[in-house]
């Protein structure tokens, strides 16, 4: 239809069809007179959508009047300056949806909760630590069901080694098994995390990990009586809402957390994978601080270590590490 306005390339930062066609043409000539400008719109100096037109592209910055004339603003400047904007809105949005999402296993287990009839006994049975791996076993026999867990310091107790060997005979039956570590595992106990994930183990990484948690199938989970302190007895949580609702939690972390590149390559070492996981990272375009969120560490250690990388690829910028660390292989 004529002078109907469609999506253009330049959509994105907030343009029409029109206002680009008029912007490229600028960019040609040194000056346009309005009337040209208005011819090129299919309408009139004097119309409404002409003034509305311009008067956009110049509070966006892309068009300017010199004495009765329009000129066009360097795109490398004005174009960048949107672009730019335009980033960092996209990037506030997202934080904004990921708040959203941290939000949806207390709303569905809400919801969930309220579908249960009033009275309904909760199942919960308290165990000793030496008790879990047992309980473990004895509920795998219950489900065929993938297991699920929260490791953040599991390798360094007892039963953490008992589960190793358990999960490797499940995973050999085909069972399958994902497991959130907290990022400083890759410091702290790589070998751990290399040797659950050679048992074909799915396993990511995240900042800060909430606590102890073990979910098998739909059957039942394993909580400490205490996220926040250490303790020998545990939960044993048998009440499908609940079980639900930590179900939702670990899915909701596992989205977030991220996977350690080359875990899996026998010629990747700890300290090459915590490498890749940071050049992933700035790779994404992540902040100094959204990385240190990420990885659990400080702001001081992410830039010590995001400098350290730009001189072993002798880079000036992080795009040529970047371009850099493609050439060489390493992402």
């Amino acid at each position: 239809m004529p002078g109907r306005d469609l999506p253009s390339p330049l959509a994105v930062l907030g343009l029409t069809d029109r206002q680009e066609r008029l912007y490229r043409a600028l960019l040609r000539v040194p000056a346009m007179t309005p009337a040209t400008a208005a011819e090129l719109l299919g309408t009139s100096v004097g119309s409404s959508a002409f003034a509305d037109a311009v008067d956009d592209l110049m509070t966006r910055g892309l068009v300017l009047r010199a004495v009765d004339d329009l000129v066009a603003a360097p795109p490398e400047r004005a174009l960048a300056r949107l672009v730019s904007d335009e980033h960092h809105r996209l990037q506030a949005q997202r934080e904004q949806l990921a708040a959203v999402r941290g939000l949806l296993p207390a709303l569905e287990a809400e919801h969930r909760l309220t579908r249960h009839a009033r009275g309904e006994n909760v199942q919960l049975q308290a165990i000793r630590s030496h008790e879990v791996v047992p309980t473990l076993e004895a509920l795998s026999l219950e489900t065929a069901g993938e297991l699920r867990w929260f490791r953040p310091d599991q390798w360094r107790i007892a039963e953490g080694r008992l589960a190793d060997r358990w999960v490797a005979e499940l995973l050999r039956e085909g069972r399958r098994s994902r497991a959130v570590y907290p990022a400083r595992v890759l410091e702290d106990a790589p070998e751990v995390l290399r040797r659950r994930a050679d048992m074909g183990e799915h396993v990511r990484v995240l900042g800060t990990v909430p606590g102890r948690l073990a979910i098998v199938g739909d059957v039942a989970a394993l909580v400490p009586t205490r996220f926040d302190l250490a303790d020998d007895r545990v939960l044993v949580v048998r009440q499908s809402a609940l079980v639900q609702s930590l179900t939702l939690l670990f899915e909701s972390l596992w989205e977030r957390a991220l996977v350690v590149p080359g875990l899996t390559d026998d010629l990747v070492g700890p300290a090459e994978s915590a490498r890749r996981l940071l050049l992933d990272q700035l790779a994404r375009g992540a902040k100094d601080e959204q990385i240190a969120r990420t990885l659990g560490l400080s702001l001081r250690t992410v830039r010590r270590r995001v400098a350290d990388l730009m001189d072993e690829l002798d880079a000036s910028s992080r795009f040529e590490a970047g371009v850099e660390a493609v050439r060489r292989g390493w992402i």
